[in-house]
């Protein structure tokens, strides 16, 4: 996994992420870009899980995929069990 590709990807899922404030857009964009995307993608499930925002199955798939990818428990910080 390139350096570009992972941030990507999470740019990305940022930009999908309807209900997010903007504060809290910029911040996890900041994030995408200081290269911390471990905190990054933590941060978004952590906001999306608490504004209690609906994310589709294929949304969810992507955001699993790159928690599995950078060790990130994705489905837990979105509020499985």
């Amino acid at each position: 996994m390139s350096k570009h590709d992972v941030s990507n990807r999470l740019s990305k899922a940022l930009v999908m992420a309807d209900g997010l404030t903007q504060q809290d857009v910029a911040a996890i964009g900041g994030l995408i870009t200081a290269g911390e995307w471990e905190l990054a993608l933590e941060t978004l499930c952590t906001q999306l899980f608490e504004y209690d925002v609906e994310v589709s199955v294929a949304y969810r798939a992507k955001l699993e995929a790159l928690g599995t990818e950078l060790g990130v428990n994705a489905p837990h910080l979105l509020g499985d069990p």
